[in-house]
């Protein structure tokens, strides 16, 4: 059997984590090894963590001194512990699916050169239980060229949930750790390098569970989307300077993701300004511009700029006439709605399917 090592970090989760380690352990196919490392927790991550290692010799428990961050705490576990021929980073309140770890190890058995495989993750609310539990009989697999994957990253953003994603130690080890320099998308940065190197396993089914906490305003969410889209195009950067010149459409896969950023800011800022967020309309509408200039002759840029000329004040009395008038009953984009229960979230590449 393969042998998968798992790094569990664990920060004021531990109530979380017996599940997440239960889930692990119960695996079949595959030889496990589990590390948790308590990065400095105040919860009873400590008593909990060390009872688990008591209980299964296959557990290790770690508990830093202090809080040493989300990623320096990732790649102690993976480029310092993880020794076996595969690893996983999984968070202690995410769940691995039944038979994820036998199906993304058969696959890159069969293909050597495959340095990551990934699957599905379903969305499930605190403190709700997953939908679904039991292991698919059988599930479609495919291997896609590097190319392929980078170019998907470029257009369309991160098509991997990180619970999800197994890959090949001495792979992970070659290509480095996370990045500390990008904190929120340091996962699809990561990702986007093992692209760089190789093939990218996918597989059709539900891998992990990824708890969602709900505690995200929609104002939150804006604010923390502008800055993971300027994070983002560092990572973008970085992955560029990886390839060294590998893929020759790199560049146009870059503008596609300026447009797309800038069209997405310019639709943050339209919603901030109809509910009278005046600091993220500001902000945002500053970085469509800077990001897609040609916005400035689009229609919808003069439309919005009439809305401000208007003002927030004549605007909010105005626009449920000019609705009306349009036909639009609501606006469905004025608040963002988190995922559902049973939702899933991982891209799979229809065009290769076999």
């Amino acid at each position: 059997m393969s042998a998968v090592d798992v790094v569990i970090p664990c920060y004021n989760y531990g109530r979380y984590l017996e599940g997440c380690v239960e889930a692990i352990l119960r695996q079949a196919g595959v030889d496990v090894r589990v590390l948790i490392i308590d990065d400095a927790s105040s919860d009873e991550t400590p008593e909990i963590g060390a009872r688990l290692a008591e209980r299964d010799p296959r557990v290790t428990f770690r508990r830093h001194t202090k809080n040493c961050g989300h990623i320096l705490t990732y790649n102690e576990g993976l480029l310092g512990w993880a020794s076996a021929e595969y690893s996983l980073l999984i968070s202690a309140d995410d769940l691995l699916a039944p038979g994820a770890l036998a199906r993304a190890t058969q696959l890159m058995d069969r293909h050597p050169d495959v340095g990551m495989t990934y699957g599905f993750a379903e969305y499930f609310s605190d403190p709700a239980h997953p939908a679904s539990v039991e292991a698919p009989r059988s599930a479609e697999s495919q291997v896609i060229p590097g190319r392929q994957f980078l170019q998907r990253c470029f257009e369309h953003g991160n098509a991997v949930s990180t619970p999800t994603a197994v890959v090949r130690t001495r792979v992970q080890q070659a290509v480095g750790g996370y990045s500390v320099e990008l904190p929120h998308s340091g996962d699809m940065e990561m990702w986007m390098r093992f692209a760089i190197r190789g093939p990218i396993g996918v597989i059709r089914a539900v891998q992990a569970f990824y708890r969602w906490h709900g505690n995200n305003m929609s104002h939150k969410y804006r604010t923390a989307r502008l800055r993971d889209m300027k994070e983002v195009e560092q990572a973008a950067d970085c992955v560029i300077a990886a390839a060294a010149g590998c893929f020759s459409e790199i560049g146009a896969w870059r503008a596609a993701m300026h447009r797309r950023f800038a069209a997405e800011a310019f639709w943050i800022a339209s919603t901030a300004f109809d509910i009278g967020d005046a600091e993220t309309y500001r902000i945002a509408l500053a970085y469509a511009e800077h990001t897609d200039p040609a916005l400035r002759g689009a229609a919808i840029w003069w439309k919005l700029r009439t809305k401000a000329l208007l003002g927030p004040t004549v605007w909010r009395t105005v626009r449920p006439t000019l609705d009306c008038l349009r036909g639009i009953r609501d606006r469905p984009n004025a608040r963002w709605t988190p995922p559902r229960d049973g939702q899933t979230f991982g891209w799979w590449p229809a065009d290769l399917a076999r």
